[in-house]
């Protein structure tokens, strides 16, 4: 390959693209802007679209520089529409790792305001629980658990009285779906991440 078929950094747009969205969406929803209404049914849909819009573009652009046996090109022009069809058929996977990524991101960032929370909450002779609830919808919100007796995880019926007890008032009793943070780090322990049916 000559230094003329070599793609330029100019020429690389739709890599950057490709990687660059997703990214954008993980920063977004680590943000306090993440659950909210105006980001999630207006935000998303306008990131994507544009996404889409630059994606048949650079397929446009991939299809002439294969026709002009530009290869290197040509392939790095074809990534953005690729990663776009991949995105659109494991669509909900797709938003799912963006918001995990984003709600993982919002953690770190928050971790010591929330570990300051749980320690000025005194022990009481039960393991504490805390609810963090980040916000949404009026029918859903996400946000983190700190369980000290990790039941959080277990069916309604292993879980104790006391447990359901320090659960009453919170988000807890309206139905939820939790999973334990990422990774296997001391300032993550008893740590959940969780999203709220209310």
């Amino acid at each position: 390959m000559d230094a003329a078929q070599q793609p330029s950094i100019k020429a690389l747009w739709p890599l950057w693209v490709a990687i660059g969205l997703p990214l954008l969406l993980v920063a977004l929803d680590s943000t306090p802007l993440g659950p909210n209404f105006a980001f999630v049914m207006i935000g998303i849909p306008t990131l994507v679209v544009i996404w889409g819009a630059l994606g048949l573009r650079s397929l446009i652009l991939a299809v002439q520089h294969v026709l002009r046996r530009e290869w290197s090109r040509g392939a790095i022009s074809a990534v953005l529409p690729l990663a776009i069809v991949a995105a659109g058929v494991w669509h909900w996977h797709f938003l799912q790792l963006c918001n995990y990524g984003g709600q993982v991101g919002y953690f770190i960032a928050e971790q010591s305001s929330y570990a300051e929370q749980v320690r000025a909450t005194p022990p009481d002779g039960e393991p504490r629980l805390l609810v963090f609830n980040r916000g949404g919808m009026l029918w859903a919100s996400e946000g983190y658990v700190y369980d000290e007796s990790d039941k959080v995880l277990r069916a309604e019926s292993l879980r104790s009285a006391g447990w359901k007890k320090r659960a009453d008032g919170t988000e807890l009793t309206c139905g939820y779906h939790a999973q334990p943070f990422p990774g296997h780090f001391s300032f993550t322990r008893h740590w959940y991440l969780a999203s709220f049916n209310c």
